[in-house]
């Protein structure tokens, strides 16, 4: 009975997280395009391009890893740290080896991977300490 919960907690935490994740990029891609257009007429736009990446896409990633976690904990009830630890390495590992494409990780990848991992296991923790009043 526990395997099966197990396996429903890391499969929903992986399949909210890559979904989400993928209708982040769809968003961005259309914000891109936008503002690629406004940039034309605003040339100073053009210099804080790759600032606003950061700045918008990494909490929106570290805010979904957390829902994930949290979802996850929800399901599995036990062992927390663990499913969340393995929903966070197939999804922030699985992306980030996409993005590199099997090649070389920069230190901006590595912590991202290692955020990424801190957070989803902060939101299966968050889960747990509201879990404890019930």
């Amino acid at each position: 009975m526990q395997l099966m919960r197990s396996i429903k907690a890391i499969t929903a935490g992986t399949v909210l997280i890559v979904i989400a994740i993928l209708l982040m990029q769809l968003a961005y891609i259309f914000i891109a395009v936008g503002y690629n257009a406004l940039a034309k007429d605003y040339p100073l736009l053009n210099d804080i391009t790759g600032w606003l990446r950061y700045l918008v896409a990494f909490p929106v990633f570290l805010t979904i890893m957390f829902i994930g976690g949290f979802i996850t904990a929800e399901i599995a009830r036990v062992k927390i740290v663990v499913h969340c630890v393995i929903v966070a390495l197939i999804t922030a590992g699985g992306t980030t080896w996409w993005a590199t494409e099997g090649g070389n990780l920069t230190l901006t990848g590595v912590v991202i991977l290692i955020l990424a991992i801190a957070v989803t296991v902060m939101g299966g923790m968050y889960w747990q300490k509201g879990g404890q009043e019930d």
